[in-house]
């Protein structure tokens, strides 16, 4: 049984980058309004400290966000800032809802969009569900220069571009194994 298993250049990464700059953004805003409606001088000092940090932290990811692990160390350590200033001022419950959350997001970064095409047709695995699309629905499929095409009968294409990392496939035979899935199910 032939099958061709693909992944889609990373489309979570993004998302991920853009949720942890909220998180850094909405607790840079947290902590300076704390500090201003706070009336213990200590407080109000520790706040300060912690801002301090975060700038500190963004000040070495701005020098640093050239090498691959540097958004990851600075995730990492923003999620500890993040969780000390939570449990010192909200409680631990705030700090359980945020490690809730924070956890989840990363988890999900790391999953991968991938298609499964074989002789029963098309799988389309995202983060939360699998979508088969039997032969019988598609019109085209093709694999040209890393883009994968997908026409449905229906006019809806599907056109994506896929990882580098795949292993490497010889296009013209994976284009002779879809026609000629399609011309089984056209007879």
């Amino acid at each position: 049984m032939m099958k061709y298993i693909f992944t889609l250049k990373d489309n979570n990464e993004k998302s991920y980058k853009q949720f942890i700059w909220f998180l850094f953004f909405l607790h840079v805003t947290a902590a300076g309004l704390f500090a201003l409606n706070v009336a213990d001088d200590m407080a109000r000092m520790s706040i300060y400290i912690l801002l301090g940090f975060y700038a500190v932290l963004f000040t070495g990811y701005i020098m640093l966000k050239k090498h691959s692990y540097a958004f990851d160390i600075f995730s990492l350590a923003m999620a500890l800032l993040y969780a000390n200033f939570w449990f010192k001022y909200a409680g631990i419950i705030a700090v359980i809802i945020f490690a809730v959350v924070y956890l989840a997001v990363s988890m999900l970064k790391g999953k991968k969009t991938t298609f499964l095409i074989s002789e029963e047709g098309v799988h389309l695995t995202r983060v939360f569900k699998t979508v088969v699309f039997p032969w019988t629905e598609m019109d085209n499929v093709v694999l040209k220069d890393n883009l994968l095409t997908v026409d449905f009968k229906t006019n809806k294409i599907i056109q994506v571009e896929i990882s580098d990392s795949n292993k490497a496939v010889d296009e013209t035979e994976f284009n002779l194994f879809c026609s000629g899935q399609l011309e089984k199910t056209a007879e």
